[in-house]
């Protein structure tokens, strides 16, 4: 059918792949994640200029079925919303399993160190979006000095806690990007413009086959458009270099 609106929410894949592989003219695209299943979730969207004000409402009103919808106009911000919202919720269940495991392995049984750290999350986050605080002087308010909260943000900032979790959502960002046939060569520490990302130009360079080409490697993508995993650059400095 022409008059025809495809909506999707599969990761990587642009509007321009849609509209050339499908035949119809009229495209959303969308990035939800699992807490959509019980409607708590919140999605990123766009769509082509065609689709009306009108049509646009009722795509809306599909994914707020889900929770939260959020429309962009420019659709690069969906690959940034997939490293954040859509694979967000396996960041924060990953903290919650650790966290579980420590009260475990303190002595609580399991399904006590659940609800501890089910309640914790939950009552933060509702903390945090009732208030409107910065995150920085709500850890402050719970961070007496030389307390225990001071001792185990010492440890998590000593393990570079900020940096990895930064990582994980540039590396998350990337694979999104390549998954679409797009330039990833972004990010701290890269050498790629805003100008190559707008113009989402298809990587094509080789692998490096000397040992001069092989010290180009770390920014340069390769076939298959991955990068070695890095520290970002510049990031986390005190100003003396450590």
């Amino acid at each position: 059918r022409k008059d025809a609106t495809l909506l999707s929410i599969v990761a990587g894949k642009s509007i321009s792949n849609f509209v050339s592989g499908s035949g119809i003219e009229k495209v959303a695209r969308s990035m939800p994640n699992t807490p959509a299943q019980i409607g708590k979730g919140v999605t990123v969207w766009s769509c082509t200029d065609n689709i009306t004000v009108e049509e646009r409402e009722k795509i809306k009103k599909v994914l707020n079925a889900f929770g939260k919808s959020i429309f962009v106009d420019d659709e690069s911000f969906i690959d940034m919303s997939t490293s954040i919202s859509g694979s967000g919720p396996a960041y924060i269940f990953l903290l919650m399993e650790a966290m579980i495991d420590a009260g475990v392995h303190m002595g609580f049984s399991r399904d006590t160190a659940t609800t501890l750290v089910h309640q914790t999350l939950l009552g933060s986050t509702l903390y945090a979006i009732e208030t409107g605080e910065h995150p920085a002087i709500l850890r402050n308010s719970v961070t007496s000095p030389a307390g225990t909260t001071a001792s185990a943000i010492y440890e998590l900032e000593n393990g570079r806690f900020r940096t990895v979790i930064k990582d994980a959502i540039w590396a998350c960002y990337r694979r999104s990007l390549e998954m679409g046939g797009h330039n990833s060569n972004i990010g701290p520490g890269r050498v790629a413009t805003a100008q190559h990302l707008q113009q989402q130009q298809p990587f094509t360079t080789p692998l490096p086959t000397t040992a001069s080409a092989a010290a180009t490697a770390k920014s340069t993508p390769n076939a298959d458009g991955h990068h070695p995993v890095e520290a970002p650059c510049g990031e986390m400095n005190d100003g003396n270099g450590k």
